[in-house]
């Protein structure tokens, strides 16, 4: 038979046998290859090869104007801001034609994306024909005697100018109104000058 004082030194002795193992296996877990992904110069281990080039894997539309891809985080005094004038005849008589133009510049500091404005005829003046005179972009007449226009892209500092001409009724009598309106998918410094209004009086 052990004495007690045997049988306690072995129970310390298989306890410290056991805490040494775990501890063996915890710094054999440790010692483990680290991912090969992780390299020292910061590229290793990024989505689509990024190098650490500010430039690299920026969506295509990114121009360096600090407002496209941005949007709608894009501080106020950066975005785009497409403006509408327009300008006509005071009075038009009978059966004649006068000049009507709509003008939308960007004075924004960012590109606007998707410009499209419409304009619509004063009642009673029947649409003649229309054209781009300035600027990069398509007109058209819709069935309901609207003039549309579409711009894929108006920089900053850019104009796009359309004319229309209307030949006035042959009776009647009163003041119409030419009417413009224009959106742009990007977001704009401010809305409030995105309609114009002429008004012509009827002889």
């Amino acid at each position: 038979m052990f004495s007690r004082s045997t049988r306690t030194l072995r129970r310390r002795a298989a306890a410290a046998a056991i805490v040494a193992t775990a501890v063996a296996g915890v710094s054999l877990a440790v010692a483990g290859p680290a991912s090969a992904a992780y390299g020292p110069d910061y590229g290793d281990g990024w989505v689509n090869g990024y190098t650490g080039k500010y430039g690299d894997n920026w969506t295509k539309t990114y121009d360096k104007d600090y407002g496209d891809a941005w949007t709608p985080r894009v501080p106020a005094q950066n975005r785009a801001d497409v403006a509408v004038s327009a300008s006509g005849p005071a009075h038009i008589d009978h059966n004649a034609e006068q000049l009507w133009t709509v003008t939308i510049t960007n004075t924004g500091r960012s590109t606007a994306h998707a410009v499209r404005s419409v304009t619509t005829m004063p009642n009673g003046i029947e649409h003649r024909a229309h054209r781009i005179v300035q600027g990069d972009a398509h007109a058209q007449l819709n069935g309901e005697g609207r003039v549309l226009v579409t711009v894929d892209a108006l920089k900053p500092g850019e104009t796009v100018r359309l004319q229309i001409a209307g030949r006035g009724p042959s009776h009647g009598g009163g003041t119409v109104q030419l009417v413009t309106k224009a959106t742009t998918t990007s977001a704009e410094k401010t809305t409030s000058n995105n309609t114009a209004t002429v008004h012509t009086r009827i002889a």
